[in-house]
């Protein structure tokens, strides 16, 4: 009976799965029986404080450049997916790894601060009316002209 060698993954990888899904973390390869499963150790994430450096929704709302937002942790955990629904394996080195969680791993928005206001602009200027017929100082009523109907 000859040997059949099976390849094993052993590291940090970004896995897009079936279905838009993404993973990022540790990836071992584990087998079950006949059944070879990748397992994805995806890391905790602290709470955080960031400053938004561009225009986001967060809370469910438009924030502006400079909001200070305050996000919950996230508990880190494991997930097993099959090789048949892995379209692709991208590994990369730890930090890579951490900054790509640190992007896409959603978090609960705990609080926002809105930056203070630089100005409000300045008051639209205010013009007297003008008559319909276009003359601004002219009071005098106009001259009704009779017409005939026909």
């Amino acid at each position: 009976m000859t040997e059949t060698k099976q390849a094993v993954f052993d590291g940090w990888a970004i896995v897009d799965v079936l279905g838009h899904q993404r993973y990022v973390g540790y990836v071992t390869t584990e087998a079950y029986g006949q059944a070879v499963l990748f397992r994805i150790d995806v890391p905790a994430l602290d709470s955080r404080e960031r400053v938004t450096k561009q225009p986001e929704y967060a809370g469910g709302r438009y924030v502006p450049v400079g909001t200070s937002l305050f996000e919950g942790a996230v508990d880190g955990y494991t997930k097993l997916i099959g090789a048949g629904s892995i379209y692709a394996i991208t590994p990369c080195t730890r930090e890579a790894a951490l900054r790509a969680v640190e992007e896409l791993q959603p978090r609960p928005l705990m609080q926002v601060t809105l930056p203070p206001t630089i100005g409000l602009p300045p008051e639209p200027p205010v013009h007297e009316p003008i008559d319909d017929d276009g003359d601004e100082g002219d009071d005098e009523p106009e001259q009704e002209v009779d017409e005939e109907p026909f």
